[in-house]
């Protein structure tokens, strides 16, 4: 049974005690007297770990009978499936449907196909590109079924999640965790897998009061599950403000709120992580959970920034609930090209004009974090031909919570008049204003986002490179930028937000956040979006990583000493535990140790992931469609 916005949304009118369940199907659990007997499904004793070399793998002679997985899909109630990845439809053999294949194509790049599949990852690079869309200039020409995990358990109570992982430790299989599937390195899928799709643990439920560990105040018990726009109809129905994403399917409270998680208003409320004041989670011996600050406070550290899919499956937790507030957004577009933008926007300018607007942008950044704003912008190209130089676009927004429209215009207009007096003659419009912050974020055309095969870098920019304009580490940082888009072409993005302690508050300060976060003022990615399809051979995908790292390369020299996002980076990220997990990781690798030494929750940048190889994985190609192994 599912639980939706129609069919299990309350309102609680009076205090919870932290340790109630928060949602029915988190009632349904594995019990001690349902494993007497049963080897596969039996709890795990701490502290023994399984040190065998490699995770069995599909053929291995102790790889469990047909009649075992049977048994296993007997004791989880027909909830283990086993089907093939929806594009294999398109290839001779025993799943060809040539309606079905259609269907798969047309939906191939959207993540509203693409979530609703427990199977295929959103960058399938990640995988080898193992079954690609026939064409004729696929490098591979077969559907590789075997890359993909092999089973898959739809997890829609704590008891399904419990059997999976002790199913998965007891015979020593790799267990691999999906949710929506946004995730941009591989952590979420691998060859001969067990995979637990988390994807229909959707519920919610607003609390007028809650009291716990030092919190007293408004709050909301919310599914892992939940994306974006299912919380914006929650906020609406309750008059309440809760952060979320910024990309509407992504789930919230899953990998995303583990990896810290930013969001528009996160420079007046903080990420993700900080929200959390309480969490339900299966821990790698099987057993539920709960954990906050003063129960399983290890777990309740280290689940809030250490890293998806590190320490256990969260089911649900209890976040913050903040008062409502007005949201306004203005944007504005300009370039070397004529470019289309809002009503008012089509400027066009030289070179040097458009970067000097770049930075007149990014001057501006302090002061608008200050307010409790963040920007968003996207710094585009296009190659030269004979007939015209490279060519450069720049889209522009910032977001304001809690001023009102002629406030934020006058905010805006130190911004309007900089830009204006370089040439860029952008008007000050009327911002849109929004009464509320989720009706800033409904869209007309609904849900949904691309999904393609791109590799990323990403960085995290201190603030104290922006607080002086005229210094030497402004103006290295600002040509880092050009170099990226100018001399590699490549496309650069970056989310411009403050999640300092202060605005943390409590308990986001006691977590197991990355610091780097908490210094920066811009976290910046880069794509490359040609090199990783299937249509380039394996040389291809690394001589293109490696260009990529070369360019990015000039944002780590520009920024020494911080760090990168997790949520949104590279698979060799280099010195992946300083950048992605600061001073924390020592703790995490304790933390790790102590609650998982089966090394059964292993993911692609996690912490002790090091430890592990995927056999016939290439530098500079971590692809993860092989056997599992110990260093």
């Amino acid at each position: 049974m599912l639980f939706s916005l129609r069919s299990f949304c309350c309102l609680a009118i009076v205090a919870h005690l932290a340790s109630a369940y928060n949602f029915p199907y988190e009632v349904i659990q594995l019990k001690d007297s349902d494993v007497t007997g049963n080897p596969d499904i039996a709890f795990g004793q701490l502290p023994s770990g399984i040190q065998a070399k490699c995770k069995t793998f599909p053929g291995d002679s102790n790889w469990p009978s047909e009649k075992r997985w049977a048994a296993f899909n007997t004791s989880l109630g027909g909830a283990l499936t086993q089907n093939p990845p929806p594009v294999a439809t398109c290839y001779e053999g025993p799943f060809q449907d040539a309606a079905k294949c259609d269907a798969a194509i047309k939906g191939s790049s959207s993540s509203l196909f693409a979530k609703e599949n427990p199977l295929i990852p959103f960058q399938m690079w990640t995988l080898g590109n193992p079954c690609p869309i026939p064409a004729a200039n696929n490098v591979n020409k077969f559907c590789n079924i075997s890359s993909f995990p092999v089973y898959v358990v739809d997890a829609t109570t704590v008891k399904h999640i419990q059997l999976a992982i002790n199913f998965a430790r007891n015979n020593n299989i790799r267990l691999t965790i999906k949710n929506t599937g946004h995730d941009f390195v591989g952590r979420n899928t691998g060859g001969g897998a067990l995979q637990v799709w988390v994807h229909h643990l959707k519920a919610f439920e607003y609390l007028t009061t809650f009291q716990i560990a030092g919190y007293d105040g408004k709050a909301a018990r919310v599914g892992a599950a939940l994306e974006q726009y299912d919380l914006l109809g929650y906020m609406d129905a309750s008059n309440v403000t809760l952060l979320t994403p910024g990309s509407s399917t992504v789930g919230a409270y899953g990998g995303f709120m583990q990896g810290g998680g930013f969001g528009y208003a996160t420079s007046k409320f903080g990420l993700m992580a900080d929200q959390v004041i309480a969490v339900e989670v299966v821990t790698a011996d099987g057993r539920f959970v709960h954990a906050d600050l003063k129960e399983n406070e290890d777990l309740f550290w280290a689940i809030r920034g250490g890293g998806p899919g590190n320490f256990g499956i969260v089911t649900s937790a209890v976040v913050k609930a903040h008062d409502p507030v007005s949201f306004a957004t203005w944007s504005f577009n300009f370039g070397t090209e004529i470019v289309g933008g809002n009503t008012t926007t089509s400027i066009q300018v030289s070179t040097d004009v458009f970067w000097k607007g770049v930075s007149a942008y990014f001057s501006h950044l302090v002061r608008i974090n200050d307010a409790n704003g963040i920007g968003w912008n996207s710094i585009g190209t296009t190659a030269p031909t004979s007939f015209n130089p490279r060519g450069f676009s720049f889209t522009g927004q910032v977001m304001m919570p809690a001023m009102a429209s002629d406030e934020f215009r006058n905010f805006m207009a130190p911004m309007v008049t900089d830009l204006n007096d370089l040439g860029i003659n952008i008007t000050n419009p009327v911002p849109k204003w929004f009464e509320s912050f989720p009706k800033s974020q409904y869209r007309a055309k609904g849900p949904g986002e691309n999904v393609g095969n791109i590799r990323m870098v990403s960085r995290l920019w201190p603030r104290s490179i922006f607080e002086d304009t005229s210094s030497q580490k402004f103006t290295t940082a600002m040509a880092a930028i050009r170099s990226f888009v100018e001399d590699g072409g490549y496309s650069f993005h970056s989310v411009d937000y403050h999640p300092s302690n202060k605005v943390a508050g409590f308990p986001g300060t006691h977590s197991a956040v990355n610091p780097h976060l908490r210094t920066a003022i811009m976290h910046s990615t880069g794509f490359d979006t040609v090199s990783h399809g299937p249509d380039s051979t394996d040389e291809q995908q690394i001589a293109g990583h490696m260009r990529l790292r070369q360019y990015a390369q000039k944002w780590i020299d520009a920024t020494p000493g911080s760090g990168s996002y997790m949520n949104e980076g590279d698979t060799e990220e280099p010195e992946f535990q300083k950048r992605l997990y600061g001073s924390n990781y020592e703790r995490l690798y304790e933390i790790k140790k102590n609650r998982d030494p089966w090394g059964l929750f292993y993911v692609v940048t996690g912490v002790a992931s090091d430890e592990w190889v995927v056999e016939g994985s290439r530098d500079g190609l971590p692809t993860q469609q092989g056997r599992l192994c110990r260093v």
